[in-house]
């Protein structure tokens, strides 16, 4: 009888024609230009080669191992994504009927102190099976299930946004070390060279051959570079420990290896067009998905208007006495059908539905923002790349013609035709040069993790 009630309920349901209320959903159109600023037309993009390619490093390639399995942050959006997908069965379980049990049953007896017999009461005992089962006529559970699939889509494009923003910051972080090192590295040969330009000048000035002003000066550039030292250093710190933390690890020293140079020499990049920036990216893609949550949160608010139909069931057994148990037991059943609906709400469905189509617009609007700008970065990346290769080759010709110049000032001191105050000139344009140079090799090095993780490469693995 029980499996029948049930029965009786999915029939009676699919009796019933659904239909579904709200906007039908579609991605809104952007105006997508052919190419990026910046870069020809493409087929290829660097954004399908898988990341280990891109990122070669083996130092470097240890830590972002470090930091995809050891990051607090992805650890916390990992659970927010599991949260989201279980929140799916939450909304489909209105879908299916929902069975529960009763029982029911007491015996007692009274006697007041001015009557001489006790009072006896007693409860008729009852158990069975109850079921219930709201129909989805008008689409609002089904439309409920549609925005809590796109919630979860879009906290799974957010994870991938999320580990390939710290990537580009883990990459872009590695290089820095490397430009700091040089960098150090440099400092200290500032200090060695000024320190033997001092000496060399109060020699001089107590023989009486060199002037105050010589010796000033060669103090001055001495202890400016020995100020960049422990200030490089510092930097140097603060960035392992940022990038230890990054890989979950206790704050310390990042191994590492390799050159600006070197990193600065890598192949070009390939960077498709626009349209594969619109359809690769998680962050867009986790913008269209919350698009989509708030188009179907509209029709569960338009669904809120019509009445809610809902089919009832029990089946069970009854007994008089409790001491003669289930022998003098009696079957029962029972099925009906319930309608509520809204007659007046102050204006609530209505405000509540404004409230969603208000939602869908700002969804729309994040979402039109998410493409542009990222079509905006990657193009200025782009022109970033181009103009740091010709500030870089123009910087290395300014370093190489200080270098000559270092190079003739010595061989002049040497032959007499000089002072070595000609020399500390030239070193004091040679040196801050390299820094410079060395800074923007980082910058042009850094524009591939950036472009590769702006044209949306990255995160997926194996």
């Amino acid at each position: 009888m029980k499996r029948a009630i049930i029965l009786g309920l999915a029939g009676a349901a699919g009796l019933v024609a659904s239909c579904s209320f709200g906007p039908m959903w579609s991605a809104p159109e952007m105006p997508v230009p052919a190419e990026f600023r910046g870069a020809g037309v493409s087929d290829s993009t660097m954004a399908d080669l898988p990341w280990q390619q891109v990122l070669s490093d083996a130092h470097l390639q240890a830590l972002l191992n470090d930091v995809f399995t050891s990051n607090r942050s992805l650890e916390a959006m990992m659970h927010n994504v599991e949260s989201a997908r279980r929140y799916i069965t939450v909304a489909r379980a209105p879908m299916f009927p929902s069975l529960g049990y009763l029982a029911q049953g007491s015996k007692g007896a009274s006697s007041p102190a001015t009557v001489a017999t006790a009072n006896e009461t007693t409860i008729p005992a009852a158990g069975g099976l109850s079921a219930s089962w709201e129909l989805d006529i008008w689409g609002k559970t089904r439309k409920g299930i549609e925005s809590a699939e796109a919630q979860a889509l879009a906290a799974e494009e957010s994870f991938n946004n999320v580990r390939i923003s710290l990537m580009k910051q883990v990459a872009t972080g590695y290089l820095r070390l490397i430009m700091l090192d040089e960098q150090l590295k440099i400092a200290h040969e500032a200090v060695a060279s000024y320190r033997d330009s001092l000496k060399l000048f109060e020699n001089q000035l107590e023989s009486g051959v060199a002037n105050k002003l010589q010796t000033a000066s060669a103090q001055a550039a001495l202890s400016a570079a020995e100020a960049q030292i422990p200030n490089l250093q510092m930097q140097i710190a603060e960035m392992e420990n940022t990038l230890s933390v990054l890989a979950g690890r206790a704050p310390g020293a990042i191994e590492r290896s390799g050159s600006m140079q070197a990193f600065a020499s890598a192949s070009g990049v390939a960077a498709g067009i626009p349209a594969d920036v619109i359809a690769r990216r998680p962050d867009i893609r986790a913008a269209e998905q919350k698009l989509r949550a708030a188009n179907a949160e509209i029709g569960v608010a338009i669904a809120n208007y019509f009445p809610s139909i809902s089919l009832t069931g029990l089946a069970g057994i009854a007994t008089p006495d409790l001491r003669h148990g289930l022998s003098r037991s009696a079957d029962g059943w029972g099925i009906g059908a319930n309608l509520t609906g809204p007659l007046f709400q102050a204006g609530q469905l209505r405000a509540n539905e404004a409230m969603k189509r208000d939602a869908f617009l700002a969804a729309k609007a994040d979402y039109e923002q998410a493409v542009l700008s990222a079509l905006a970065e990657v193009s200025t990346t782009l022109v970033q790349r181009t103009k740091l290769r010709d500030i870089m080759k123009k910087q290395e010709q300014a370093v190489a013609a200080y270098q000559e110049s270092v190079k003739l000032s010595k061989a002049r001191y040497s032959q007499g035709l000089a002072s070595y105050y000609e020399v500390l000139t030239a070193q004091q344009g040679l040196f801050p040069a390299q820094t410079q140079l060395a800074a923007y090799r980082y910058q042009y090095a850094a524009c591939i993790p950036t472009l590769y993780t702006q044209l949306g490469g990255g995160w997926k693995t194996k």
